[in-house]
């Protein structure tokens, strides 16, 4: 049993973790093995994501406090919080480690105060991540000026050739 200090600890640092980050995803964990879950937790922590396993009621509160309205006391069994700085990179960790590992099941989710049901959860993690999106973006820019240059310099190209045989052929003649 929790002490009333270790409870308030534990909600600070959910509040925090709720600060410090853009997504929350609800996992139910059970059946899976202790070295799945430290795995998961390693690489959780590689895309700068925490991942804490507390007491649903706990979060209950933390998440009340941040002004979220939020219940998850819905859910049966026990459930891992995995706080993710990035909104697409934990979900899609998460999701594609679920696809691999039938234990884990997506329960939901918080993006920033949004409160997200399971499907929506692993359609944030089907996007392509804000860096790609960016990416993209730039190519689709930089598509019609490439072209631009490449015409222009085919045109630059043709003019040198055609100077040229005429250079040849008036120094034939």
């Amino acid at each position: 049993m929790l002490t009333k200090s270790q409870k308030e600890k534990i909600i600070a640092d959910l509040k925090e973790a709720l600060d410090q980050n853009k997504v929350l995803v609800m996992a139910d964990f059970r059946g899976l093995t202790v070295k799945d879950m430290s795995d998961l937790k390693k690489e959780v922590k590689e895309l700068g994501g925490k991942m804490q396993v507390a007491k649903k009621t706990l979060l209950n509160i933390a998440l009340q406090e941040k002004g979220v309205e939020f219940d998850t006391r819905s859910f049966s069994g026990p459930l891992v919080f995995v706080f993710g700085p990035e909104e697409t990179s934990v979900p899609k960790k998460l999701w594609n480690f679920a696809r691999k590992n039938e234990h884990l099941k997506i329960e939901g989710g918080v993006l920033e105060s949004k409160v997200l049901n399971s499907e929506e959860v692993v359609m944030l993690a089907k996007l392509p991540s804000k860096e790609e999106l960016l990416a993209k973006l730039v190519g689709t820019i930089q598509a019609p000026v490439s072209g631009f240059v490449y015409v222009l310099a085919g045109t630059i190209g043709s003019l040198v050739n055609v100077v040229k045989a005429i250079s040849d052929k008036k120094a034939k003649a």
